[in-house]
């Protein structure tokens, strides 16, 4: 008899700790699920393209080689509004732009369709002449609505033409003028380019233009510039 009356005690414990047991193992696949994270899969943050640059001075003027490539596994569109696909811009040190492609190229005004393939890649080449000496930095893009792939870098320009200004004194000969640079009046000798600008320049006012010095000390305009703001 005394064993019969242990019987309902024991049993409600093991109930109680049965349904501890659960609420515990409940609460651990709740916080497990909780801290589930999901990683972007590779090619949602992978670049569809791939864009290079490459600066070589030759004959007084800077080669530039400008590559995109489509890195991507499908066919790339691309919408260019003319027939110019990339543009470069060139910036002196003080920020200033010294000179623009498109500024200086005519191109068609028709819309262009071009499907780059998986690995294909768009060439550019572009001969920038007339640069004084110095430092530069240049950018390169494409004009394409939907990707720019735009590309920077510096680069410097060596044996080139000298920037000079002064006031223009006179004409000496057809091809021989008179400058005043800071108090002293220097002879230049004149391009076919700089004599065909001269009617245009007035004596007595600031004029600013390209030039060469050659080991005697002779030096030749190449041409005149218009200063822009």
């Amino acid at each position: 008899m005394r064993n019969v009356k242990w019987l309902p005690i024991l049993c409600s414990t093991l109930v109680i700790g049965l349904l501890t047991g659960c609420e515990t193992e409940s609460a651990s696949k709740g916080s497990a699920e909780g801290t589930k994270t999901e990683v972007p899969e590779q090619n949602e943050i992978a670049a569809k393209f791939h864009a290079t640059i490459e600066t070589k001075p030759e004959n007084n003027s800077m080669i530039i080689k400008y590559k995109v490539k489509n890195l991507s596994e499908k066919s790339q569109k691309l919408t260019f509004p003319s027939g110019l696909e990339a543009d470069y811009i060139v910036y002196n040190l003080q920020g200033k732009k010294v000179k623009q492609y498109s500024d200086e190229v005519m191109s068609t005004q028709a819309i262009k369709i071009l499907k780059l393939g998986s690995n294909q890649e768009i060439a550019k080449k572009f001969t920038i002449s007339s640069l004084p000496n110095g430092r530069y930095k240049i950018e390169v893009f494409l004009t394409a609505k939907e990707e720019e792939a735009k590309v920077v870098t510096d680069f410097i320009v060596k044996n080139s033409f000298s920037k000079g200004s002064g006031v223009l004194v006179g004409q000496m000969d057809p091809h021989t003028i008179e400058i005043d640079i800071e108090g002293k009046k220097v002879v230049f000798q004149l391009t076919e380019e700089a004599i065909k600008q001269l009617p245009l320049l007035k004596e007595g006012k600031q004029v600013s233009f390209l030039y060469t010095e050659n080991e005697s000390g002779q030096k030749l305009i190449q041409k005149f510039i218009t200063e822009t703001p």
